[in-house]
């Protein structure tokens, strides 16, 4: 009547060691588990049902017989499909053969079966299988996008299937845009949504595949970019009786213990994403108003599955001749990369690594409960000098840490407008010039981000980011969500303040420093090569800083380097795949990239004329420190009339 198993569950490096045991019984529908753990005390037994997500799964015997004989029928149909691939092929060797084993009898009977009929019928049944499968899903699916994640979780088969589909459709899509040109407009529209819809329904990691996508216009067209918005804060969510139900299901305590931390739970979700869905209510034990943030069911069986298949995927292209452990040309491997991001997407699972990370980012900035400025910022300039609390331009919620746990993180309520909602911003007041102010304290967070506190938020897309109006008409940056945080080095943060300095100044000397203190030169690398590409690059403007922007916003500039001194730098330039070859890639930099990537969409829909650079630039004076900024611009100005005589 039972199966019952025992086992160790080690889901990825650096998450906790937990055991589990658990039956599986005759009539269910679902897996039971319980969970003890050496780290956090038992939780109740909770049941993952296989076709749906925050509702309870049917426990019928119906509902089991259903699914036998839908596996009876698979099973059927692979049989009939081998046998009539494998038959004729034996029946013609067998001719071959001067001896046969097969009765006279048995070879007249065989040649009389029509096997043309055989195979039509075959593929009937596979046919209508599969269409009653389609159906099925596309009702539960129709109620609930998410409804086939539980299911995609324990038949990873099933999501490759789909995620195929998908792709096709998309490609068809793709080349009827091309054929009928004059309505090329609106089936892009339409292949925005309906990648945006079917990635919602194949788990988190598409999700957030999409919601990177979504911030870089540059990537896709304005039309699949506007189809595919709705990834970044309106995923569907559980609501009424199945969010009480979600959020019993994240205190240890189930019911008793929710009701006894919380009062005026809104069933109905502020806003969900893919990993969770936030709720109002207040904390019973001091009134205060709180966002709770309740983790969807089946997660870490997603990201089982899905990192799994993506290791190998990664392994693959490693394998592959000519590769040479190179990503885009940099050394690096897609393995490692793919195994760093391992760490931090299971981080991102675990809401009290996320309340630790939202604590630190609120710290480093000096800010406190109600968007006050907290006594202190843990985060020093560079000359170890307290910087100022960012209260004015920018605020975080509190988090209510001592109530938090696995899968429900309690911070304080803050509302906001979404900073890519253009129509609000300006229905509250928020002029072209309120933007620009908005884009350059976007550019100054993660410039001290990067620079000071050693510690980044990883997912600056405009799902994360919200506008707040203050009591005095203000608009201050609202930055929520730290379940994807990276760590710098000391020496990283230098070497990174450095090339931004040498880009803004052209200095080819100060970026190949740079690139040292950051670490992604290669041994060995041939220093005159790479001199001579930055050079070239410099000369050529494809990388520069916005220098009209820079004196627009009163930042001194250097006098850059002259056209002559760059041509001579460019004598021992090489071909840009062998340059590229000299640099490795650390994990670190990769996330770097992918905040600066999504920090930029989001900067040009309040700037057209935003970059990081440029934006940050007016704030290096605060990152170093005014003492330690003066002595470098005295050196500069000897060193630049060193050159010049």
């Amino acid at each position: 009547g039972a199966f019952s198993f025992q086992g160790t569950l080690n889901a990825a490096p650096n998450t906790r060691r937990t055991q589990w045991s658990g039956d599986l019984r005759k009539g269910g529908g679902g897996v039971e588990y319980h969970q003890r753990s050496s780290t956090t005390s038992s939780v109740p037994m909770m049941r993952m049902p296989l076709f749906s997500l925050g509702t309870s799964s049917s426990s019928s015997s119906v509902a089991q017989t259903k699914r036998k004989r839908g596996k009876l029928i698979q099973a059927l149909s692979s049989f009939l499909v081998f046998s009539f691939i494998t038959l004729p092929f034996s029946m013609s060797q067998a001719r071959a053969s001067t001896t046969t084993l097969v009765p006279p009898q048995v070879k007249s009977v065989v040649s009389k079966v029509p096997w043309k009929r055989v195979l039509q019928a075959v593929g009937a049944m596979i046919a209508v299988s599969s269409s009653i499968q389609t159906y099925n899903v596309k009702k539960r699916q129709a109620k609930l996008a998410t409804s086939e994640w539980g299911r995609y979780a324990n038949y990873p088969m099933a999501r490759g299937r789909a995620t195929m589909w998908l792709f096709t459709q998309q490609m068809v899509m793709v080349l009827l845009s091309k054929l009928v040109w004059f309505k090329s407009s609106e089936i892009r529209t339409y292949a925005g949504e309906h990648l945006a819809n079917n990635l919602l329904k194949l788990g988190p990691l598409y999700i957030k595949l999409g919601q990177i996508i979504s911030s870089r216009p540059n990537l896709l067209g304005k039309e699949w970019i506007d189809g595919m918005s709705i990834l970044q804060d309106k995923v569907p969510a559980t609501t009424g009786d199945d969010a009480l139900e979600l959020a019993y299901s994240t205190v240890d305590g189930g019911k008793e213990q929710f009701d006894e931390l919380f009062s005026d739970f809104d069933s109905t979700p502020l806003a969900a994403a893919s990993l969770g869905q936030v709720h109002r209510a207040k904390l019973r034990a001091t009134g205060d108003e709180v966002a709770l943030k309740l983790q969807r069911p089946f997660l870490r069986q997603i990201y089982d599955q899905d990192l799994a298949v993506l290791i190998k995927v990664a392994t693959f292209f490693d394998n592959l001749p000519g590769s040479g452990k190179n990503v885009g040309g940099v050394a690096s491997s897609w393995t490692k990369i793919v195994e760093d991001t391992e760490t931090i997407l299971y981080r991102e699972i675990d809401y009290r690594d996320e309340a630790s990370n939202s604590v630190r980012f609120a710290n480093d900035f000096g800010l406190a409960l109600g968007g006050r400025p907290a006594s202190n910022c843990t985060a020093k300039t560079k000359a170890g000098e307290a910087l100022p609390s960012a209260a004015d331009w920018l605020r975080t919620p509190h988090i209510f840490e001592d109530v938090c746990t696995e899968r429900l993180l309690v911070m304080e309520f803050v509302p906001s407008i979404k900073i890519t909602d253009t129509q609000k911003l300006e229905k509250a007041g928020v002029s072209e010039d309120d933007k620009i102010d908005l884009a350059d304290a976007l550019a100054r967070a993660y410039l001290r981000q990067f620079c000071c506190n050693c510690f980044f938020s990883t997912d600056p897309h405009a799902g994360n980011l919200g506008v707040e109006i203050m009591v005095n008409g203000k608009p201050r940056l609202v930055m929520y969500d730290f379940g994807q945080a990276a760590s710098l080095t000391p020496k990283q943060a230098d070497g990174i303040l450095e090339i931004i300095e040498a880009i803004i100044d052209m200095n080819v000397d100060r970026s190949m420093d740079a690139f040292e203190k950051m670490g992604v030169l290669v041994d060995g690398a041939d220093l005159k090569k790479v001199r001579a590409k930055i050079a070239e690059n410099y000369r050529t403007g494809k990388v520069k800083a916005n220098r009209k922007k820079l004196r627009r916003k009163g930042y001194e500039l250097k006098e850059k380097t002259s056209v002559a001194s760059l041509e001579a730098d460019e004598a021992d330039k090489g071909r840009d795949t062998e340059v590229m070859s000299f640099f490795t890639l650390p994990a670190e930099y990769a996330f770097v990239a992918r905040a600066l990537s999504q920090m930029d969409g989001v900067g040009k829909s309040l700037d057209s004329e935003f970059d990081f650079i440029s934006n940050g630039a007016p704030y290096i004076v605060e990152i170093k420190g005014a003492n330690e900024y003066l002595k470098d611009e005295v050196t500069k100005f000897f060193d630049n009339l060193f050159q010049r005589f």
